[in-house]
């Protein structure tokens, strides 16, 4: 074997030991040895002599200087070197000199003039002030005058020039990169590599991994020689087909020149693991004279000792599956010295001896791109390539064997990628089993159905009654708290956390860091094609009562009020396996709970402004419960209430009223025209009817819900308060405030004695009462009332809850109003803060916020400031109406108030007109 590139570090060890030790571990390579002083203290003779004799041979040494000299040579051993080279002190006058006048030499010093001596290669580096330093440094006044005058020596013979100190392991390892050191590396001799790697490259092919590939790298070699890293899939979980054996061969490939050897044993079984080291020893590979031999004992043993022998190989054991492989694995890694082990499997869990690294999926930009490449010149080709790749890696999760197969089906059969999306959405089976090792380069026997089988077959009970119950969800986070609500089916003995433990062991569901979901609760995932082959594992029977349990469970879990924003935290991760779950029992003819999880999910659309989504969920959840229990069913009239509700928010108001006269129909048919329930849709239908500015209708409704609830309660309950402060509304709104007055006054003393000082209902008494004295001109009665029902309220829900938005606004409005400005301008701020952080940016509560705002800064004068804002306000509604197709009720005053600011600014009338009509070109509105 070729002689190895010699390298030696000069370091004292108490004060640079974790500098030496990284710099030591990033040199080494198979052929390139790399020597410490210590090395040489326990092989008898003189010690100096010892250095002496390997500089001699060395290529290259690297000499850190800091503060403290280590030990300094004994007296017979620097007679001993004097006696060898007596020469030595007229070559270099410096150390003449000091030797002259009996000063000491260490032995790093030494180690440094001696490298001159012989004409080695010399690196010196010196420590900066701050650079950290071991727990032994102890230095000494007279141990860092001997290292400045050993430094002044070396400038006098021109062999120190100075420079940048070193600051760091990491800032002095980038130091040594840009010296010759490199050059000396680079011109190592290479002896034969042995290497079985099963494939070559895929070369340009091989996309989306460069990170990771970082990652392994910095795994293996922080590592060390002799232990091992462990890759796991990530959003595939580990399962088969995430690409874990092609990125373990790619990285071998691409870092052979660190490694001594390449190896690689299939390991999916014990038995597989020993016939595959046995197998190391053939004359193909590293050619042993115990190739031979009959037992594999003896190939082993001998496979084993030759990695001693020889440093700095790499070892991959692949498919890793189970926990019997697993074990077989980590017994063997105590008897493996000197390299670097690299195992892949689905399996998660190792012992603390094996670092696991968790490998993702494709994104979906390097998925694309890896099907066009694939398939170039082979496929049936269209202008719209690009798109259809997109969709088909998404089809596929970004999973690399499934690229693989789609791409080699798609360039055998040189068909077009919409013919492979047709084939998957009607014959799904067909390319999922599909299978051809010589067209693939891809080291398993099977196409991916076959791959999850072997998987899923490991499951114990728990795990696989879970995964199947999983298989009905969106392919999205699942948070980690529905474990805790028992589903239909579930005895005492099923633990669903056990459960998820056992599908993580084998990668067939992986959690989800939060990071990535901008969440904090934990999450896991299963991916869809693993939910897509699951379901079709399942007998029709089976998957009907699996689907009943799945549904059952996700309903359990779903409670809280969807319009409230402290259940969303809750409500908004499930909203979409609600959504699959009952988009699949509604299918299957299953409508309860389904119609219920609609409709919730609907009333959560919606309080998001999510209508487009939401509306068709109500009404599909109306069509299911009126299909269930008549069209005369009181949950007919809640949920005919629900959808008016929704088109009374996107200003469909014609449209809202019949659904909103049947629910009352409904509710009075069932009850009577005096029952309390009926009490609600009466106040829902007058609401209507004061939106659409029919007040003289809406007030016998009003004053008629009251009437029904004093009647049916007492003249106090709580019921009582709201049809007060409804009625009270409205007249003062009618301008009738000396009629109101009293019926709020009376709502807030109700309240004050049902819930006492510091409710919410209280809280919201005290704002109408004070918007009442606000305009009969009381703003100084009105400002304690207003604050302390924010207090209530920040008191009640936290202080980022929409609640105290509105109380927030509603003071800035009265402060602005007693020309307060300054006071109320972070109190109308931080409502905006609120609102866009609840509801999101683009909700219509959010415009109302801005045009609050824009207002109080254009009445201060600052109209630049105000501009972007209202523009925005008038942005938020187009939007609104664009998605929903109805105009938003303040759409056409927010372009009066943006034009006005326009004029108050400069522009021309004909100008401000202009902009607006070019904001609503821009959204596509048509007015």
């Amino acid at each position: 074997m070729p002689v190895p590139v010699r390298l030696f570090l000069s370091t004292v060890s108490d004060e640079f030991r974790a500098y030496r030790d990284q710099l030591r571990g990033d040199l080494t390579r198979h052929n390139v040895e790399v020597k410490v002083q210590e090395d040489f203290k326990d092989l008898g003779g003189v010690t100096l002599d010892k250095l002496d004799d390997y500089i001699k041979a060395c290529d290259a040494v690297v000499h850190l200087v800091g503060d403290m000299t280590g030990a300094y040579a004994k007296e017979f051993s620097t007679k001993a070197i004097l006696d060898k080279y007596p020469e030595l002190p007229g070559k270099f006058p410096p150390l003449g000199e000091a030797l002259g006048k009996g000063d000491g030499i260490s032995y790093t010093q030494w180690e440094a003039w001696l490298t001159l001596y012989h004409g080695k290669k010399l690196l010196i580096a010196k420590a900066g002030e701050a650079a950290p330093r071991g727990p032994a440094y102890a230095p000494t006044d007279a141990s860092r005058a001997a290292q400045q005058a050993h430094l002044a020596r070396f400038a006098a013979v021109e062999r120190y020039p100075g420079g940048s100190p070193f600051t760091s392991p990491d800032n002095l390892a980038k130091q040594i990169a840009n010296t010759t050191i490199l050059d000396l590396l680079a011109e190592a001799p290479s002896p034969r590599k042995p290497n079985n790697l099963p494939f070559a490259s895929l070369g340009p092919l091989f996309k989306g991994r460069e990170g990771f590939l970082q990652t392994l790298h910095t795994a293996l070699t922080r590592a060390g020689a002799g232990t091992a890293a462990a890759v796991t899939g990530k959003a595939l979980h580990g399962l088969g087909g995430v690409g874990k054996t092609r990125l373990a061969i790619e990285y071998s490939l691409r870092h052979a020149d660190d490694y001594s050897a390449l190896l690689f044993v299939r390991a999916e079984t014990p038995e597989r693991l020993e016939a595959g080291l046995a197998a190391l020893a053939g004359v193909d590979i590293l050619d042993l004279k115990e190739k031979e031999a009959r037992e594999d004992e003896v190939k082993i043993a001998a496979v084993l000792g030759w990695l001693a022998r020889h440093p700095l190989w790499l070892m991959i054991f692949d498919n890793v599956d189970d926990r019997k492989a697993a074990a077989a694995v980590e017994k063997l890694l105590p008897k493996l010295f000197g390299g670097r082990v690299l195992i892949t499997g689905r399996m998660a869990n190792f012992s603390a001896a094996v670092e696991t690294l968790s490998l993702d999926v494709l994104d979906s930009g390097d998925a694309t791109e890896f099907l066009l490449d694939r398939t170039e010149g082979r496929r049936a080709g269209t202008p719209d390539d690009n798109a259809l790749a997109q969709k088909l890696a998404e089809k596929l999760g970004g999973l690399a064997l499934g690229l693989e197969q789609a791409g080699a089906y798609i360039a055998t059969q040189r068909i077009g990628i919409a013919r492979y999306l047709k084939l998957w959405q009607e014959n799904r089976a067909k390319v999922l089993h599909w299978f051809d090792r010589n067209l693939m380069a891809y080291e398993h026997d099977a196409g991916l159905a076959a791959t999850w089988a072997t998987s899923v077959e490991q499951l114990t009970p728990a795990g696989l009654r879970l995964l199947e119950r999983l298989a009905f969800f969106a392919p999205e986070p699942v948070p980690e708290g529905l474990l805790d609500v028992a589903a239909p089916g579930d005895g005492a003995d099923f633990d669903a956390r056990e459960a998820l433990a056992d599908l993580f062991a084998y990668s067939l569901a992986s959690p989800v860091a939060a990071a990535d979901r901008r969440a904090t609760e934990p999450a896991f995932a299963v991916h869809r094609l693993v939910q897509d082959f699951t379901q079709r594992g399942l007998e029709a029977g089976k998957r009907k009562q699996v689907l009943e349990q799945a549904l059952g469970w996700v309903n359990a879990a779903f409670v809280g009020d969807p319009e409230d924003v402290r259940s969303w935290p809750v409500l908004d991760p499930l909203a979409p396996h609600a959504l699959a779950v009952a988009g699949r029992a509604d299918k299957a003819g299953m409508p309860d709970p389904t119609a219920r999880l609609m409709n919730q999910v609907g009333l959560l659309f919606n309080a998001k402004s999510r209508y487009a989504e939401a509306e068709p969920l109500i009404r599909r959840a109306l069509a299911i419960t009126e299909a269930s229990y008549g069209s005369d069913h009181p949950s007919v009239a809640a949920t005919l209430n629900n959808l008016a509700r929704l088109l009374q928010d996107t200003n469909r108001l014609a449209e809202a009223e019949p659904s909103m006269r049947r629910a009352l129909a409904i509710t009075a048919a069932r009850y009577g025209p005096d029952h309390p329930d009926v009490a609600l849709p009466v106040n829902n239908l007058a609401g209507l009817l004061y939106d659409t500015n029919r007040r003289t209708e809406a007030e016998p409704l009003y004053r008629r819900a009251l009437e029904i609830t004093e009647a049916s309660y007492g003249p106090d309950p709580p019921r009582l308060a709201i049809a007060l402060n409804n009625l009270a509304q409205l007249l003062q709104d009618t301008n009738r405030p000396e009629e109101a007055e009293p019926l709020f006054r009376r709502a807030l003393a109700i309240d004050e004695a049902s819930y006492g000082p510091d409710h919410p209902a209280v809280a919201r008494d005290l704002s109408n009462l004070a918007g009442l004295l606000r305009t009969t001109d009381r703003p100084a009665e009105a400002e304690p009332l207003m604050r302390r029902a924010l207090a209530i309220d920040e008191a009640s829900y936290g202080p980022d809850h929409p609640k105290v938005a509105i109380r927030l606004n509603g003071l800035a409005g009265l402060l602005k109003y007693m020309n307060q400005l300054a006071e109320a301008e972070p109190m109308y701020r931080r409502a905006l803060a609120i609102d866009e952080a609840s509801n999101g940016p683009d909700h219509p509560k959010v415009a109302i916020r801005l045009n609050n705002l824009a207002g109080l800064l254009q009445a201060t004068n600052r109209l630049a400031e105000a501009e972007p804002l209202m523009r925005r306000q008038v942005e938020i509604l187009l939007f609104f109406t664009a998605r929903t197709g109805h105009q938003h009720p303040n759409l056409l005053a927010s372009f009066g108030n943006y034009a006005g600011l326009l004029v108050a600014m400069g522009r021309s009338e004909a100008e401000a007109i202009a902009a607006v009509e070019a904001l609503v070109r821009g959204h596509g509105v048509k007015l």
